[in-house]
């Protein structure tokens, strides 16, 4: 390491640790509670609806954000994503409580909250990504293992929720259940809120964010910046135009924590998706497998002998070992040829739809031997999405110039979800026709 270069301390790697958490932790507390949605909201099957509602805002303002990199600076756009995913865990559930059981208010307007939560959801995931695309490996694999952790995290609060909490009323026992588990995920939120103040502040973290700006007062001392860290490829030297770069308005911070307006020259989508479309195509194929597999995993959950436990006990194996595998690639050279493999080898995974439809339906062997073998199979499953997923990411941004990092970022984010959603797509259509063949 170069001596001017400042050492990341045990305080910045719980920051982006944080960081990864707060990326996904606003959906992921909806989604592990959806218990208690359900429970108010059955007639819209908040288990497969919600998911799709939040998308269409999601995919759709990621995108915007990506082609119009102006809408809102980086600070900013992360401040909407901590605050709004805030204000979503508090007003969702209220509406949903408030409004009582299968109303058509109730459908309405908590189904009107989860899609308008979709652009808070974007702003935070593509946020954090474009802010972690500027770091180094060691602090992208304490990213990604912190969107692990949040997983895995909500799942043990979860089991102590409902280890402490029991309740005649089932009713009540499901709303003190819900406000409770919320509470301590908005406390989280707030802890994140703090560290990306303080991140600003961070020797180590300002200076890989001023060296990934082309940053001046003048935008034309701005374009020529950026064109001298092009010159690698011989671009030519052609004026900065619209139909490559844009100018973004950025909020900088000084010492009294007041607004700077300045120039920042950035790439647009099409540049940036032309240098690294390989490990794009390779972040959303990855997270079809994964979510096209694992819904059709939690089918056979019932397998299972530990009643309310279930579902909880099947995302809480996925979510351990794949935060084990985005820790693992700590320990790995990454390479795009290792990416390929690992990538191929779950693919064969998309053979076992099957596999589980005849494990629940036709496999006459003990609980025991069957549990071993879902277990087994939703470990491998989420290992090697940790993997990919941290690999995709450290060699996405390890490959791109300092001033193009946040959008390289912003980008792999983009097709990460774009690969959920796809996969969940795929998963909701295998299962209706599997649903189809058990009728028949």
């Amino acid at each position: 390491m170069d001596a001017g270069i400042p050492k990341s301390t045990c305080l910045d790697k719980v920051i982006f640790t944080f960081f990864g958490i707060a990326s996904l932790l606003g959906w992921n507390a909806l989604l592990t509670e959806l218990d208690f949605f359900n429970h108010f909201l059955s007639d819209i099957n908040p288990f497969k609806s919600f998911s799709f509602m939040n998308y269409v805002l999601n995919i759709s303002f990621q995108f915007l954000l990506l082609y119009k990199k102006n809408i809102f600076s980086l600070f900013t756009e992360l401040m909407i994503g901590i605050i709004g995913s805030i204000i979503f865990l508090i007003v969702i559930p209220m509406f949903t409580m408030v409004l009582g059981i299968n109303t058509i208010g109730n459908k309405i307007v908590t189904s009107l909250l989860i899609v308008l939560m979709g652009f808070t959801n974007a702003c935070a995931s593509g946020g954090f990504f474009g802010y972690a695309g500027y770091f180094p490996l060691e602090m992208i694999v304490m990213f990604t293992a912190g969107q692990g952790i949040s997983g895995i995290g909500l799942n043990i609060l979860q089991y102590i929720v409902i280890a402490s909490v029991n309740i005649q009323d089932e009713e009540q026992q499901f709303i003190v259940r819900a406000w409770i588990f919320f509470a301590f995920s908005i406390l989280i939120l707030l802890v994140c809120l703090f560290f990306l103040f303080y991140s600003y502040k961070d020797e180590y973290c300002r200076y890989y964010l001023t060296k990934g700006n082309s940053i001046s007062d003048n935008p034309e001392q701005a374009d020529t910046k950026l064109l001298n860290s092009l010159s690698k490829e011989n671009e030519k030297t052609n004026p900065i135009n619209d139909e490559k770069f844009s100018v973004q308005t950025l909020d900088n911070e000084n010492e009294n924590n007041n607004e700077i307006n300045e120039a920042k020259i950035v790439p647009n989508f099409s540049y940036v998706f032309k240098k690294i479309w390989d490990l794009d195509l390779i972040a959303c194929y990855g997270y079809i497998i994964t979510f096209a597999l694992f819904p059709n995993a939690s089918i056979v959950q019932n397998i299972f002998s530990i009643g309310e436990y279930n579902s909880v006990t099947i995302i809480a194996i996925y979510n351990g070992f794949d935060t084990l595998g985005r820790y693992l690639v700590n320990y790995m050279k990454p390479t795009k040829k290792l990416n390929c493999v690992i990538l191929f080898g779950r693919s064969v995974l998309l053979f076992t739809i099957l596999f589980n439809y005849y494990c629940q339906e036709r496999l006459q062997t003990s609980i025991t031997i069957t549990s071993i073998l879902i277990i087994v199979y939703v470990a491998l499953l989420g290992m090697t999405n940790g993997i990919g997923a941290a690999m995709t990411f450290g060699l996405a941004s390890k490959n791109a110039e300092d001033n193009i990092k946040e959008q390289v970022g912003n980008t792999i984010g983009f097709f990460s979800i774009l690969g959920i959603f796809i996969g969940a797509v795929f998963a909701f259509a295998t299962g209706a026709i599997i649903d189809a063949i058990k009728v028949e």
